[in-house]
């Protein structure tokens, strides 16, 4: 089968999904053509619905700050639809010692024994650290110790790496996991001064981290990208993994595994970089070498339901991340029943258990008895729960989550000079500016602002 059209998008995730319902607004439907190597369209946004219970695959939800999210959810008219996280998933926590601590803003995290009294002390110097002033990378473990001290480091932004990107905070960058804290320390000089600032324009500014509320659907996440796909109509191909993209005649050539040929006068590569790397050898084997040195972490992601009766401890928060020098396997656990009440039945308690990232890829190859028994040994003391979970359900995400090291900077200025050199190619997905479904979302709009422009 061949088809012509004047942009086609290969991969059908958040990003593609967003990129071509835009690009379809802006050239007209029938211009448009989104190809998946899967039966399914959406990639890790998918949410299974079984005995009552949601089970989120990857991404549980977006923070609502985002406008061009929610400018998306309104025109597929999801907007009435949207469900915000319970207020109870304000409480955070934190695990040191085999207790639960609670996260607290200012003044009260100074008398809570997250961090010692040293450690303490030292986070409050913060406003008396120098700016750094150079343009070398440096991980974001490193920047936090620079400026509020290595025990906090390890106790208060390992944990928050560890739950963002599975990663290993020594290893990642800051300019490209966290830009805005870099931004905050460049601006103003020191983290502080920066609270301080954004203070005086908006008072509710907060040091316990961006604003937003977690939301999604009451059928879970994946809601968004059935509707999404149910959109797009007959302009979505699944079922055809894209083997090979060359460029013979000016014009862009795209051959599945399933027989389908297309030409397109562009192309929206949104695979996962791995993915990316295979498709694009002989369009670019230097773009196709950049991609395949794109490192990603493995995850599993455990979602285990059991009856309120069984469960001691009161989980009316959003969870507890886990710092890695608490000798435990877990990154964190998150209380699904208490972020979202609809997305369990009444009287159970719904867990969401991740496992694995970029330290320990190994956990993921484990069997469901092997996980099981870590969640048994890890969580149950915790919780206090007292019974086998009567729920069950496991999804293992071999190359989940892109991991943006030290080296980011060069791929990302590589990969823009390959678009350079292609005009009418635009790579886009979380392997690049973000890994959250905001930033895929943006992503998509970077790519639909370079193909209108």
């Amino acid at each position: 089968m061949h088809e012509e059209v004047r942009v086609a998008i290969i991969g059908g995730g958040v990003t593609g999904l967003c990129a071509a319902h835009h690009l379809s607004k802006a050239f007209g439907t029938d211009s448009v053509l989104l190809i998946e190597g899967s039966d399914y369209v959406g990639g890790h946004t998918r949410t299974d619905q079984i005995d009552g219970f949601s089970c989120d695959w990857g991404p549980n939800g977006f923070l609502n700050r985002e406008p061009l999210t929610l400018e998306w959810v309104d025109e597929l008219g999801l907007t009435p639809e949207l469900v915000l996280a319970n207020e109870a998933a304000a409480h955070r926590f934190i695990l040191k010692n085999d207790q639960l601590i609670e996260i607290l803003g200012p003044p009260k995290f100074l008398l809570q024994p997250l961090l010692s009294v040293k450690g303490r002390a030292r986070l409050l110097c913060e406003p008396m650290i120098r700016a750094k002033r150079d343009d070398a990378p440096e991980s974001v473990w490193d920047f936090a110790a620079r400026r509020i001290g290595r025990e906090a480091a390890d106790m208060m932004v390992g944990p928050m790496v560890s739950g963002i990107f599975a990663g290993d905070a020594h290893a990642l960058s800051l300019a490209h996991c966290f830009p805005r804290m870099a931004a905050m320390e460049r601006d103003y000089g020191t983290l502080f001064n920066a609270l301080m600032a954004k203070r005086r324009v908006d008072k509710e500014a907060s040091a316990m981290g961006p604003k937003g509320v977690l939301t999604s659907f009451a059928g879970g996440i994946g809601h968004l990208a059935q509707v999404a796909t149910a959109k797009l109509g007959n302009r979505v191909r699944s079922g055809n993994r894209v083997t090979r993209l060359t460029k013979p005649n000016g014009t862009f050539r795209i051959e599945t595994s399933a027989g389908l040929t297309v030409d397109a006068a562009s192309v929206v590569v949104a695979v996962p970089a791995f993915a990316a790397a295979e498709l694009t050898g002989e369009l670019d084997p230097a773009l196709s070498k950049t991609l395949r040195n794109i490192a990603y972490a493995d995850c599993v992601v455990i979602c285990t339901g059991y009856r309120k009766s069984h469960v001691s401890r009161d989980v009316n928060g959003f969870g507890f991340l886990v710092p890695r020098n608490q000798n435990k396997r877990l990154l964190g656990c998150l209380w699904t029943s208490s972020i979202f009440p609809k997305q369990a039945p009444d009287d159970w308690v719904l867990l969401r258990t991740i496992y694995g990232g970029y330290n320990d890829p190994d956990v993921v190859r484990l069997d469901d008895a092997q996980l099981l028994e870590h969640v048994r040994r890890e969580v149950d003391p915790l919780l206090g729960i007292s019974s086998k979970p009567e729920f069950v359900r496991i999804f293992r995400h071999f190359k989940g989550i892109p991991q943006y090291l030290l080296s980011h900077g060069t791929y990302l200025n590589e990969i823009e000079a390959a678009e350079s050199r292609f005009p009418g190619l635009v790579m886009a997905g979380n392997a690049y500016r973000g890994v959250g479904l905001n930033d895929c979302v943006i992503s998509a709009h970077r790519a639909v602002q370079r193909l209108t422009a």
